[in-house]
Parts: C-alpha cells; sequence; structure tokens
C-alpha cells in the first residue's frame, strides 16, 4: 500500500502572501539596522591635553551640548603627551568612520609641522577640518620695576642695548616663545630668549624680578595684573581683549599686522564624510549661541570665534605658512 506524502513542505516550499509582506518588512529594515547601530556608538573626542586644563573643560561642556542632537553619546577621551602632538597622530589615523574626532589647539595643528622635523602626521594633508571654536590672545608683560610701559617704549630699549633685555618662556617652540620671537623679527630687534620648564617658574621668576618681560595666556597672567605684580603692555590679538579693553593691542601701538591668538576647535581624520563633518559644524554653531556656554567660554578667557569648516581649512593653511616663517627665522628645532 502506497504511503501518502505529507504534504507539509510542499506548502512550505510556495510562499504566502503573509510571508512575502513579512519578509519585504525585514528586507526594508534591514539597510537601516547598520545606521542604526551605529548612530547609538559613542563619538570621541580625543583630547590632545591633560585633564583639568581650561580646553578640557570646555571640550567636556561641549561634548555634554552635543550628545542629544546628535543622536550618540559624546564622550572626551585624554591622550596628551608631546606637546599635543601624540593625540592629534592617533586622531589622523584613526578610521573615517565618523566615531573619533580631536581638539585641535594652535600649537599641535598649525606650529608643530615647522618645529618638528619627523611630526608622524601632516595636518593640511591627514585632518578634515571641522570648525573653529573659540580663541584667546596672550599679553605682553613686565615686572613692575621695569622702566617699560608701552610696545613703543620696549622697541626703544632693545634697539639701544641688542639682545640685552631677557624674556622667559615656558619652553621652547610653545606659542609664549614664538610669539616674542615673531615681534622681534617684525620690529628689527633681538631679545634674548630665557626657557623654563613651564609657566609657573618662569612668571615666579617675572614677579621676583629676575627676567624682565614675557608672553603668556591671559588665563595666567589675569591674577597678577589685576592684583598689580606685573604690568600689561600690550594684548597678542589684532583687536583689544575684551578682557583687558584698558590695554591696547600690539598691532595698534604700531606693529602693524602682529596678530598671535591661541584657540581650540575640532578636527576629523582624512577622508571623513563631508555630512558627518557638516552635521557636527552646523550643532557646534547653535552651541556657541547660547550664552551659557559663552559664559563657560569666558571664565577661561575664549572668546567665541566661530569658523566653519572651508573658511577653517583656510585658516589653517593661512596660520601654519605664518608660524613657519616665525620658526625658520628664530632657527627653531625640537627632535
Amino acid at each position: 500500500m502506497q504511503r501518502r506524502r505529507d504534504p507539509a513542505p510542499m506548502i512550505a516550499a510556495f510562499p504566502t502572501r503573509r510571508h512575502l509582506f513579512a519578509s519585504g518588512l525585514a528586507l526594508a529594515a534591514a539597510p537601516l539596522a547598520g545606521p542604526a547601530r551605529a548612530q547609538g556608538r559613542p563619538l570621541r573626542i580625543i583630547m590632545p591635553f591633560p585633564p583639568g586644563q581650561g580646553s578640557d573643560l570646555l571640550m567636556r561642556l561641549l561634548a555634554e551640548r552635543l550628545t542629544g542632537p546628535l543622536g550618540q553619546p559624546v564622550v572626551v577621551e585624554n591622550r596628551p603627551g608631546a606637546g599635543g602632538t601624540l593625540g592629534m597622530d592617533y586622531a589622523a589615523k584613526a578610521a573615517p568612520d565618523g566615531l573619533t574626532i580631536v581638539m585641535g589647539g594652535s600649537g599641535p595643528t598649525t606650529i608643530a609641522p615647522s618645529l618638528y622635523p619627523n611630526l608622524p602626521y601632516d595636518p593640511l594633508r591627514d585632518m578634515t577640518p571641522i570648525c573653529l571654536i573659540a580663541s584667546v590672545p596672550q599679553l605682553f608683560v613686565v615686572n613692575r620695576d621695569f622702566p617699560v610701559r608701552t610696545v613703543a617704549e620696549l622697541i626703544a630699549r632693545a634697539k639701544a642695548d641688542p639682545g640685552g633685555i631677557f624674556y622667559a618662556s615656558s619652553g621652547n617652540g610653545t606659542t609664549q616663545h614664538l610669539n616674542v620671537e615673531m615681534f622681534a623679527a617684525m620690529t628689527g630687534t633681538r631679545l634674548t630668549h630665557v626657557p623654563y620648564r613651564g609657566s609657573g617658574p618662569a612668571l615666579t621668576d617675572l614677579v621676583a624680578g629676575q627676567v624682565p618681560f614675557l608672553s603668556d595666556t591671559l588665563a595666567a597672567l589675569t591674577p597678577l595684573v589685576r592684583d598689580g605684580r606685573v604690568r600689561a603692555i600690550g594684548v597678542t590679538s589684532r583687536a583689544r581683549s575684551p578682557f583687558f579693553p584698558d590695554v591696547p593691542s600690539i598691532h595698534e601701538q604700531g606693529v602693524e599686522g602682529y596678530e598671535s591668538v591661541g584657540w581650540i576647535s575640532l578636527l576629523g581624520p582624512k577622508g571623513l564624510p563631508d555630512a558627518q563633518a557638516a552635521r557636527i559644524e552646523g550643532e557646534v554653531g547653535k552651541i556657541l549661541a547660547q550664552p551659557d556656554f559663552q559664559a563657560k567660554l569666558a571664565e577661561q578667557a575664549f572668546t567665541p570665534s566661530f569658523l566653519g569648516r572651508r573658511d577653517f581649512a583656510a585658516f589653517i593653511t593661512s596660520e601654519t605658512t605664518k608660524w613657519r616663517r616665525v620658526v625658520q627665522t628664530a632657527g627653531v628645532k625640537l627632535d
């Protein structure tokens, strides 16, 4: 007697309309699964300096405010060392998947390429500019017993005694050093550099009268200037600083074109999708317009200085060219 074949396998071989509909939904959802999972992965902002600094605190606040609009966690990861170049190199070599960007400052972005002959990255070649966020100038200050009250008096004294005026800095190749070297080149003067191991010891000797003159950040100098322990004679930005409106700029005092400002920014690795860069740029611009965020910038003596990715790319090129000339004129090289 022939055994009757079970029809179930035959039925399963021909999908019903309900099966087709369910399969279609699954296929339609499949392309969205990848981006949906990626969207929830953290965006890392590499911080190339130690935690606790003003720029680090600002990046953490920015990361917190970017998390909601970007729809993914945004975290700050400190990778300090070698003047910020270790963190920049790490970010430059990261995958361009939109999950790793870096806080760029003037030192590791536009000065280091001229200082380090074996720098393992080239910001112009290996990085994607996203946006400039904020800037901060430095102050030229003198010991209160040093008989100089203006930039013109400093220039006259330096020309009368070439090499006889000593200035301190926080180390070779720092902006504190190169700011004064640029000033000397633009004014045809010769000043003698005394490098220290950090800003603290340099400021201690300035106040004590061991050195008469230096350039340093607003954050470092504000308490000393306010207390009258040192005297500010010029600000390094093209215009006066809102934090020291009574101190004229060096440019304003006759050194035409002189300008040096520190800054914080965001960059990504080469190949970062333009849509991702544009999205981060747009959200940062909105955060910078928030009054309470501007107040946090002011606490660290930063001024909002937003530039979108196109203008920021041109700014990086211009700054790199400027500092290359200064480094070459000063003859500074670091290993």
